[in-house]
C-alpha cells in the first residue's frame, strides 16, 4: 500500500524523477518518461543514461556524475534529453548521491523540462524578421530557434560556472539572511574555518569570533550593512580547532524586488600570512630600536668613562701643554657624548635634528670655559641628518669653539659666536663666525705645519665630502658646504 502511494505521488510530479544504480543504469523512473518523452518502461529500465543525452552533452554529464563521491554531494546542469521520436528537449537537471539502505551507490536525479521556457524567452528577445520582407525563408525553424537559445543558455551557464569556480578558488564566501543566520557557504569557507557545511548553515558568524575585536567593532559593521552600505575591513577569526586566521572582508547588502534588504553577501580573502608578516616586521623593528638604544647607551657610558679619565689626567698634570691636550681631547669626546645622548633620548635613533642638537652641544662646550661667550644659532628650517654627519659636524664645532677661545678671545673675557645652518636643495651650508681677533694673513687650512686641530678639521671635512672656505686677515668665518646623504 505504501509503495503504491509512493509511486502515485511521484507520478503526479511534473518533473522527471529517476534513480541510477551503482553501474549508473536506470533502475527507476516515474511516469513522466511516458507522457513527456514517449518511452515505455521496458525501453528505459536497465539502460545507461548515456543513451538518452545529446551526444554533445554526454561528456559533460559523465564528468559531473564522476564528481559525486561523498554521500549527499550534488551536481547540476542544463542538458538535452532525447524524445523517443528523435528530437531533443532541454532539461535543468539535479543529481544527488544517496546510498541505499545497504550502502550501495545510488544517484537520485530530478530533471525539469525548460524547453518551452527557452522558446518563449527567445521569442520575446529575438528580432528575426527583416523589415519590408515577406519571404518565409527568413523565418527560423523551431529547431533552429531551440538550438540557438540552448547554445546561448549553455554559454551563460558556462561563464557563470567559470566565474563561480574562480571565486571559490580564491575567496571565502558566505550568504546570511537579514538576521545574520548563515544560509550558504562555499567549500573554501568550510576548508578554512574547519567547520562542516551542516555546522555552519543556520548558525551565526559569532561562531568564528576570536574575541580580538571589540563589540563596538561589530556594532559599526552591522549598522552600516543594515542601512544599505558596503562594509570593508580586516577581521580576525577563529577556526573550529581554535587556530587564528585573518580575512579581508567585503560585506554587501542584497535587496529584494521591493527594495528591502533581505540578505548579506560576504566575500573574504585570506590574509593571515600578510598580517603575520607585518607583525613579524613590526616586532623586528621594535627589537632593532631597543638594540640601537642599548648600544647608544653603552657607547655613551664608555665615552663618559674615557672623558672622566682625560679630565682627571688634565687636572693632575703640571705641564700646561699636556693639560691643554687632555682638555682638547676631552672636549672632542664631549661632542660625541652629546650626540649619543641625543640619539639615546630620540624616538628615532636614525636621525638627528640640527635645531636641537647644535644649541645643546654648544651650551655644554661653553660651560667648560671660564670666559663669558654669547652664542646665537640661526636656522630657518628644521634640518634632519644622519648620526654620522651630526657627529662630524659636532667635532668640527668643538674644534672651532676651542680655537676661538684659545686665539680669538685670548685677550678678552667675553665674546660672541654665531652658527648659521641652511639647507640648499640636497646640500647643507654651515657657517661659523666669532667677533674676536682676525685670522693671520698667513693662515691656511692646507698648511702642513698646522696643529692636530686643523688636521682633524680637514679630515672631518673630507669625510663629509664637503668644501670649506676660510678668509685670512678677517675675523673668523668658517664656511662649510657638504651634501646631505
Amino acid at each position: 500500500m505504501f509503495q503504491t502511494n509512493y509511486n502515485d505521488l511521484l507520478s503526479n510530479i511534473p518533473d522527471l524523477v529517476c534513480e541510477l544504480d551503482a553501474l549508473e543504469k536506470i533502475s527507476y523512473a516515474n511516469s513522466f518518461h511516458k507522457h513527456r518523452l514517449g518511452y515505455e518502461w521496458h525501453e528505459i529500465l536497465g539502460r545507461s543514461v548515456d543513451d538518452f543525452f545529446h551526444p554533445e552533452d554526454q561528456r559533460e554529464v559523465r564528468e559531473k556524475i564522476s564528481h559525486l563521491q561523498m554521500p549527499g554531494s550534488e551536481t547540476t546542469g542544463i542538458w538535452r534529453i532525447a524524445h523517443k521520436n528523435g528530437h531533443f528537449l532541454t532539461f535543468e537537471c539535479r543529481g544527488k548521491l544517496q546510498p541505499d539502505s545497504n550502502g550501495n551507490r545510488r544517484i537520485i536525479v530530478i530533471a525539469r523540462d525548460i524547453t518551452e521556457e527557452l522558446r518563449k524567452d527567445f521569442e520575446l528577445h529575438r528580432n528575426v524578421v527583416v523589415p519590408n520582407s515577406s519571404s518565409t525563408d527568413l523565418q527560423p525553424k523551431p529547431a533552429d530557434l531551440h538550438q540557438k537559445n540552448f547554445f546561448e543558455l549553455k554559454m551563460s551557464q558556462f561563464e557563470f560556472s567559470q566565474l563561480k569556480h574562480a571565486f571559490d578558488e580564491h575567496a571565502i564566501i558566505a550568504i546570511t539572511d537579514k538576521n545574520g543566520q548563515i544560509s550558504y557557504v562555499n567549500d573554501r569557507f568550510c576548508e578554512i574555518s574547519m567547520y562542516t557545511r551542516e555546522e555552519l548553515i543556520g548558525n551565526n558568524h559569532r561562531l568564528l569570533n576570536s574575541g580580538f575585536h571589540s563589540p563596538e567593532f561589530f556594532d559599526r559593521m552591522y549598522h552600516m550593512i543594515q542601512n544599505g552600505y558596503v562594509w570593508k575591513g580586516d577581521i580576525r577569526n577563529k577556526t573550529k580547532t581554535g587556530s587564528i586566521y585573518w580575512v579581508s572582508a567585503t560585506i554587501v547588502p542584497l535587496r529584494a524586488i521591493d527594495g528591502s534588504i533581505n540578505r548579506f553577501f560576504a566575500l573574504h580573502t585570506l590574509i593571515t600570512r600578510t598580517i603575520e608578516s607585518e607583525e613579524k616586521v613590526s616586532q623586528l623593528l621594535q627589537e632593532k630600536e631597543l638594540l640601537l638604544q642599548e648600544v647608544h647607551h653603552r657607547i655613551k657610558n664608555n665615552l663618559f668613562s674615557v672623558y672622566s679619565l682625560l679630565k682627571m689626567q688634565a687636572n693632575f698634570s703640571n705641564d700646561d701643554h699636556l693639560k691643554e691636550q687632555f682638555d682638547e681631547a676631552a672636549g672632542r669626546l664631549r661632542s660625541m657624548m652629546a650626540l649619543y645622548d641625543r640619539l639615546y633620548r630620540s624616538q628615532n635613533p636614525n636621525t638627528i635634528d640640527f635645531k636641537d642638537y647644535i644649541p645643546n652641544l654648544v651650551r655644554e662646550i661653553l660651560t667648560t670655559y671660564p670666559k663669558i661667550i654669547n652664542f646665537e644659532f640661526v636656522s630657518p628650517l628644521t634640518i634632519v641628518v644622519k648620526p654620522d654627519i651630526a657627529n662630524n659636524v659636532g667635532i668640527i664645532l668643538n674644534e672651532l669653539i676651542c680655537n676661538s677661545v684659545k686665539h680669538s678671545f685670548r685677550s678678552v673675557d667675553s665674546g660672541n659666536i654665531e652658527v648659521l645652518i641652511q639647507k640648499l636643495e640636497d646640500q647643507i651650508l654651515f657657517i661659523y663666525t666669532d667677533n674676536g681677533e682676525p685670522l693671520p694673513e698667513t693662515f691656511s687650512l692646507e698648511n702642513s705645519d698646522a696643529g692636530f686641530g686643523i688636521k682633524l678639521l680637514n679630515l672631518l671635512v673630507l669625510q663629509l665630502k664637503g668644501k670649506v672656505k676660510v678668509t685670512p686677515g678677517h675675523k673668523i668665518q668658517f664656511e662649510l658646504l657638504f651634501p646631505n646623504k
